[in-house]
């Protein structure tokens, strides 16, 4: 048995009877730099479609500067996600990434039956089930997390396999407009290399509470760090 297929029956045994979100919810975040506030993003759960006929929910990131931000470094991103209803991991991947003066559009198709995911331009053979940023935070709502666990992952977003882990790091108490929330630290990140080109480095900070929400995502790059704080949740 290879060892993705190990992780990925052996953590699913600890899944959530039910997903702790549902269609319409919505996470609202600021979006900070080095502890300025430079814009805001979004977190969706938009329906329930069918891809390769199997119901995924169709998730929505959007991302965008405001004020000074905006006339220095203009960004307006979103990015489409399909994720399984059952076991939330990617079924298709649309990249809208407008930063300044670079765009890239990308979209990313999985076929588990045929074991390939293919964009315009390529098409590469997988034997795991892919795991974005996005679906994996929606992934994490749904598991039990536990100190000191260690889990792997492996992702395509049309460039080429990204494998990477993640460690569960304890507990941590996060200020927000919402309160005071208990979180799980969680640390993504690659044996030998960095999680991203830019020399990044991810935390995540899930509640411990029944919603099991995303409350801070931050990235330490080269020359400062990267936040999103979630400000409000609807539904």
């Amino acid at each position: 048995m290879s060892s993705r297929i190990y992780f990925f029956l052996f953590f699913t045994s600890f899944v959530i009877a039910q997903a702790p979100f549902k269609i319409g919810e919505s996470l609202q975040y600021h979006a900070e730099f080095n502890r300025v506030r430079v814009g805001e993003a979004e977190l969706k759960v938009s329906a329930i479609e069918e891809i390769n006929t199997i119901k995924s929910y169709h998730i929505i990131y959007v991302a965008k500067t405001k004020g000074l931000a905006d006339r220095l470094f203009k960004i307006r991103d979103q990015i489409d996600i399909w994720i399984d209803k059952e076991g939330f991991f990617t079924h298709r991947l649309i990249k809208n990434i407008n930063q300044g003066n670079y765009k890239n559009k990308v979209d990313v198709r999985f076929d588990y039956n045929k074991s390939i995911a293919k964009t315009s331009t390529k098409e590469i053979s997988i034997d795991f089930k892919a795991r974005d940023s996005f679906s994996l935070f929606y992934y994490l709502r749904t598991i039990l997390l536990k100190e000191n666990d260690i889990m792997s992952f492996s992702s395509f977003e049309g460039r080429r396999i990204v494998d990477y882990k993640l460690q569960i790091k304890g507990n941590e108490i996060i200020r927000t407009e919402l309160g005071n929330i208990t979180c799980t630290v969680i640390r993504p990140y690659q044996e030998g290399e960095n999680l991203f080109k830019n020399q990044g480095d991810m935390q995540i900070w899930i509640s411990n509470d029944e919603k099991r929400l995303p409350v801070k995502i931050q990235i330490k790059m080269k020359f400062g760090s990267m936040t999103l704080l979630l400000k409000k949740v609807s539904y």
